[in-house]
């Protein structure tokens, strides 16, 4: 029997919703999210622990650096060997960081400064490899559909890192926390090296006459660079990215002494970050469906506005000074926000990465990100030590007016068409 000319044409069959895709897409950005928090939430916690000043504790932040530079190398991901190759050699490679650094918490802090710091250099590597691979393994709709579960296991981690295993340090020592996070990262490098598939290599398109010379690499690395920036009202989107988070760092970054100053003990704020990340994680996967059926266009606008104007909940809390009470539906409000804004930004600077360059393109966008989250919060800890909680969160919604202002008139289109 054959098909006549009224009949509708034959549908491509829908992408596979495996379980193996859930869990590759939230494993792997379970072991983007869990050096993440290692360097920015468990260090951050020993060196409070440990008696450490402001300006040490905020010092930290200066990790991201790694992230800000990854731009400098991120062209070798896309040259030389493939991405999932990539994502797992650095998995193993940050465990084998954290078992160091759980062995030099002890003594003199050198060592410890020297190993986080190399360590923050593998991570931002890990970081370039992990998100170019998610965008070469998925379309243009299931990188908007996973975008929540790839945040959800982002933030699981952080919960993990910054509840779990500080809740284990503090009740045994910082030795077995440090090490335990290194144990969950080789399981994560093994369970990915297990689960995740084998995409074909982008082709990229070359001139055939032009020989494979040193010259004509760097030409290569060049017009990695020059597409990125290049790209349509350039200023306006770079702008975005490095403005879109500046004020929820800094929120992010003073809300732990918040809380301390507010008389809600360690133990409390761990469990605080464990309810907290449940609704982040529900906001995270909301927002990627919406994203999904809705499209960017019509929903980037409103989440950020309601990622920002979370803010203003903390000058209350400043303020007001509330019991457990008050302070838990602040909590709640202020993730389910923060996951809506995190989830749409994400796919925002996927849609302006060109597949070709996927890592790369992805790596210089994180960067501008990274590079505002590093200025916001090394200064967050000084202007809250000199103007204190209530003045300093309604500087840090200050900071975010930029972001309101420019998400209205960036292009919300894909810097290109989805092939």
């Amino acid at each position: 029997m054959t098909r006549s000319d009224e009949d509708p044409p034959a549908l491509p069959a829908p992408p596979a919703r495996s379980l193996r895709t859930l869990l590759w897409t939230s494993t792997t950005y379970f072991g983007e999210g869990l050096p993440w928090t290692f360097l920015h939430q468990m260090v951050t916690e020993f060196l409070t622990a440990i008696g450490g000043s402001g300006t040490v504790i905020s010092s930290t932040s200066l990790f991201h650096l790694a992230v800000v530079l990854k731009l400098l190398w991120s062209p070798v991901v896309d040259f030389f060997g493939t991405k999932r190759g990539w994502v797992i050699a650095t998995q193993v490679a940050l465990a084998g960081g954290m078992f160091i650094v759980s062995r030099l918490v002890t003594g003199s802090l050198a060592p410890f400064w020297i190993a986080t710091a190399m360590f923050s250099i593998v991570h931002a590597t890990h970081d370039i490899a992990c998100d170019g691979f998610y965008m070469q393994a998925l379309d243009r709709h299931d990188q908007a559909l996973f975008s929540g579960m790839r945040t959800a296991g982002y933030r699981a981690a952080m919960a993990t890192g910054g509840g779990a295993l500080v809740y284990l340090a503090g009740r045994t020592s910082w030795q077995l926390g440090f090490g335990a996070a290194g144990a969950l990262m080789l399981l994560v490098a093994v369970l990915n090296g297990l689960v995740m598939p084998h995409p074909p290599e982008p082709t990229r398109a070359t001139d055939a006459r032009e020989p494979n010379t040193e010259h004509a690499q760097l030409k290569k690395l060049w017009s990695v660079y020059r597409s990125f920036f290049a790209q349509p009202h350039a200023a306006l989107v770079l702008s975005l990215m490095f403005f879109y988070k500046i004020g929820d760092i800094m929120m992010f970054a003073m809300s732990k002494p918040l809380l301390r100053d507010i008389g809600i003990d360690t133990s409390t704020r761990g469990i605080l970050n464990l309810v907290g990340t449940i609704f982040s994680v529900s906001g995270t996967i909301l927002g990627g469906a919406i994203v999904a059926r809705l499209g960017l266009a019509r929903c980037l606008v409103p989440f950020t506005y309601i990622q920002n104007f979370a803010i203003p909940l903390y000058i209350l809390m400043a303020v007001v000074k509330p019991g457990l009470a008050g302070v838990v539906p602040i909590i709640i409000l202020e993730q389910l926000a923060s996951g809506l804004g995190y989830s749409t930004h994400t796919v925002f600077l996927m849609q302006r990465s060109r597949m070709s360059f996927s890592a790369s393109h992805f790596a210089f966008a994180t960067a501008l990100v990274a590079l505002g989250s590093t200025l916001a919060g090394y200064v967050s800890g000084p202007l809250n030590d000199r103007f204190g909680h209530p003045w300093f969160f309604t500087i840090a919604f200050l900071a975010s007016v930029p972001s309101l202002v420019l998400v209205l008139i960036v292009p919300k289109n894909p810097v290109e068409r989805a092939p």
